[in-house]
This record gives C-alpha cells, sequence and structure tokens, in this order.
C-alpha cells in the first residue's frame, strides 16, 4: 500500500505518514504531481484513464500524474509516474515547473482530495507516441493540439470526456504551456 506524506492547509509536511486510502477517506492534505508532455507545434499528450480507476474512469486527463510517495520529492514522481504509466522515459533535468496548484474535491462521501499539485512540462518530439501503458491506470493515449483541447473544454457536452480541470488550473497551466510552444 503506497504511503503518503500528511501535509497541513499550508503545503507543510506534519510528519505523519498514512497509507493512501486513508489520506482520502479522512481528507487529509497531500502531495501530487502532474507532468504535461508538449510538442514545440502546440500538441499535449493526454492518457485517458482506466475504465476501472474509482475516479472519472475513461475519461481524458493530463499526461502523466500522481501521487507523491512519502520521502519522495515531486521531481522523481513525475520521472517515476511517466515510467510507470506511460513506459517513458523523461530526465529530470528535461522537466520544467511551470506552477503549483491547490485542490478540494470530494469524490464521495468518503473520498477526499486535497491535494498540493505540483506542475511540471517536458518537452517530447512530435511524432508517433511510443508508449508501453499501465493497463491498470491507462487505457490509450492521444496527442492533440492544446487549442483543441482549450476549446473543448468550454462546450459542456464535449468536455464530459474529460477530467474536470478546475477553470483557475488550466488557466494557469494552458498559458504556461502556450509560452513553451514555438
Amino acid at each position: 500500500m503506497e504511503q503518503i506524506d500528511i501535509l497541513d492547509e499550508h503545503g507543510k509536511p506534519t510528519g505523519e505518514i498514512l497509507p493512501k486510502r486513508e489520506v482520502h477517506r479522512h481528507g487529509h492534505f497531500h502531495a501530487s504531481t502532474h507532468l504535461w508532455l508538449y510538442t514545440k507545434t502546440g500538441k499535449v499528450v493526454l492518457q485517458l484513464r482506466a475504465a476501472i480507476k474509482p475516479n472519472f474512469p475513461n475519461c481524458w486527463d493530463v499526461s502523466v500524474a500522481g501521487h507523491i510517495s512519502a520521502g519522495e520529492t515531486a521531481l522523481q514522481t513525475a520521472v517515476r509516474e511517466a515510467a510507470e504509466e506511460l513506459g517513458i522515459n523523461v530526465q529530470a533535468s528535461d522537466l520544467q515547473q511551470i506552477g503549483q496548484f491547490r485542490i478540494d474535491y470530494q469524490h464521495a462521501e468518503d473520498y477526499r482530495d486535497r491535494e498540493f499539485i505540483t506542475i511540471f512540462a517536458c518537452e517530447i518530439e512530435d511524432k508517433p507516441l511510443q508508449a508501453t501503458l499501465q493497463e491498470e491506470e491507462v487505457a490509450d493515449v492521444t496527442l492533440i493540439p492544446l487549442a483543441h483541447l482549450e476549446a473543448e473544454l468550454t462546450d459542456s457536452e464535449l468536455a464530459k470526456k474529460y477530467v474536470p480541470f478546475n477553470k483557475a488550473y488550466a488557466k494557469e497551466v494552458f498559458a504556461k504551456l502556450n509560452e513553451l510552444f514555438f
């Protein structure tokens, strides 16, 4: 069972470590990381969450995401999760931190996600993806123009196929990604 460092409401470690299931059951603050893989031509990689995922199954999501395990850094987690979820080896030196964001989302009565997310971006080549998917996490990947994603998220029907991105998160992250393109 994955062990997670508990954080206070300001994102500072409390010294307590709990299993991930307990962290969510009790709504403790904890850390996670998002990694956006992008091309210089304005495309981003999205992963389709596996059908067996308890939250947002069969929805398109950020390229790579994961909880930061106890004692691990956000950068280490991003590198590890890219390899685990997509079979893509990225170097820590190639990742650029583009933001931090705090979320508080009640998925179910006994599942509250209160995360401090460290957000990274990493440039990849604009060619067909050679991904080896972690089947229990990821069903598919796609490379799409960020402008296409932004447009679909503004359409209430089309947006249903995506994990719901917080509007402030999307605005901040998409602006940073657009700065990296071209």
